[in-house]
């Protein structure tokens, strides 16, 4: 079974799932003479690949439960009910905390309750959603990368490449070594016996250093705090493989240069497969000419995405921001990234009080994100992110939460810092249909996971 790299291992999660069947149905709801409203829930019996196995589409939608049929406005007595309810089950862990956000809205971005929500705080990696929808946004949910073999000629008859051998990344997250090898098969395959040149990485998609200078220092040497690069590979981490009082234990490493690294295990994969190189690795720019040999195409987006949400992969949304990056602004790199995601805000009419973003995955601990944005971005996107988000009590970093009443009813994206308890997605209830929430909390004395699965089996009863 293999072992997936990513930022859940921060949580602090209940210890206890059950089981409760659920369907997908549409929903179209008319208010007070607007036009109406629709709710999609997804249908479709493809596989979704994601990096470490198949997250296939009954799996992402068993056990939903049934919408009800109406959406009525909320009365005052149902609001003041809703927040008296709310405030007893958060009351726990705001005693002594040092920030919290908390919000919930209608599915079109009416406020249903406010504790705080405009208040930014540390969102950890519930940060993930900003960059999920963005780049669904910019690039839609079929967009693939492309991992290219080129050279400036075909293999010859006698197998042999007069030029170099270039590898050109575009910035794909899940590409992996057996990627490569399988793209060196094909050109053994194809007759390539040896290369006059050597293999050069061409890692320019992406610009910017390699690890953000706004993570702190106690995540370095972090395999959930990778380096980020056009050429990423195996999630830019090294396989180690250490005794530890004397059991051999499995752990990953950040690469340093990843471009230079991709390209002496790229030559290794060749001379592998018996073909000669003729010069050392190295890292540059191919000629606009290249032909290209074998072209990788990821999976889709969309599975990236479900990946990325499913397990808290750091290094998927920090390369997913300079890809949008380059796509919205023409800047592939941090900045870029973070411009793009402001555009995105700002033309969804999303308010963003105090909004300070320094990467994509949520885990700079300068990072200031309200309750109110996340709700309001999740409530403008649930068409697009809904079903990419885990099942809460069932899967990816939620399947141990100890839901009650609303075990089966909610999908959200989790977020853990070492003072930090978040949850930001959907929740739908008895008699309101889906609602958007975030709940952010900083600094509890008290149990804020606990406090935010009571929240919801609370609100889920409305």
């Amino acid at each position: 079974m293999s072992y997936v790299k990513s930022s859940a291992s921060y949580s602090r999660r209940s210890k206890r799932s059950r089981g409760l069947r659920r369907r997908a149905i549409a929903l179209a709801i008319a208010l007070l003479g607007v036009a109406a409203i629709w709710l999609f829930a997804h249908a479709g019996g493809e596989s979704r690949r994601v990096v470490g196995g198949t997250l296939t589409r009954a799996q992402l939608t068993r056990a939903q439960p049934t919408l009800s049929l109406r959406s009525p406005n909320w009365s005052n007595t149902e609001r003041w009910r809703l927040r008296e309810q709310l405030t007893s089950a958060f009351a726990p862990a705001l005693i002594g905390a040092t920030a919290w956000s908390l919000a919930v809205v209608n599915s079109d971005g009416r406020p249903i309750f406010n504790g705080r929500a405009d208040h930014a705080v540390e969102p950890a990696s519930t940060q993930k959603l900003i960059v999920a929808a963005s780049a669904l946004d910019a690039l839609g949910p079929h967009y693939r990368y492309h991992t290219m073999l080129a050279a400036r000629r075909s293999i010859g008859g006698v197998g042999q490449l007069e030029s170099n051998l270039w590898l050109i990344g575009s910035g794909d997250p899940s590409l992996q070594s057996a990627d490569l090898r399988n793209g060196v098969g094909m050109l053994a395959r194809a007759g390539l016996r040896g290369i006059d040149g050597g293999v050069v990485v061409d890692a320019t998609a992406f610009s910017g250093p390699e690890l953000n200078p706004h993570w702190g220092r106690a995540d370095d040497g972090q395999d959930y705090a990778a380096p980020t690069s056009a050429i990423s590979l195996d999630g830019d981490t090294i396989e180690s493989h250490p005794s530890v009082n004397g059991v051999d234990a499995t752990v990953w490493l950040p690469m340093q240069n990843v471009p230079r690294y991709v390209a002496t295990q790229t030559q290794g994969i060749l001379r592998a497969r018996r073909i000669a190189v003729a010069m050392a690795p190295a890292v540059g720019s191919a000629p606009l000419d290249s032909i290209v040999l074998w072209d990788h195409r990821s999976a889709p987006l969309q599975a990236l995405e479900t990946h990325m949400l499913f397990l808290s992969d750091n290094h998927y949304a920090e390369q997913l921001l300079r890809t949008v990056g380059a796509e919205v602004v023409g800047e592939p790199d941090d900045t870029g990234g973070i411009s793009a995601e402001r555009e995105f805000l700002e033309r969804h009419g999303i308010p963003t009080p105090g909004l300070k973003l320094f990467d994509g995955s949520g885990l700079s601990a300068e990072n200031r994100v309200a309750a109110m944005t996340l709700a309001r971005l999740l409530a403008a996107s649930q068409s697009s992110l809904y079903l990419l988000l885990p099942l809460g009590g069932r899967e990816g970093t939620l399947e141990d939460y100890d839901f009650t009443t609303a075990l089966g009813r909610v999908r959200a994206k989790s977020g853990h810092l070492s003072d930090v308890s978040a949850l930001a997605g959907y929740v739908t209830t008895l008699h309101h249909g889906r609602l958007a929430f975030a709940f952010m909390i900083v600094g509890s004395n008290g149990d804020a996971d606990a406090a935010i699965v009571r929240a919801l089996d609370e609100l889920v009863e409305f």
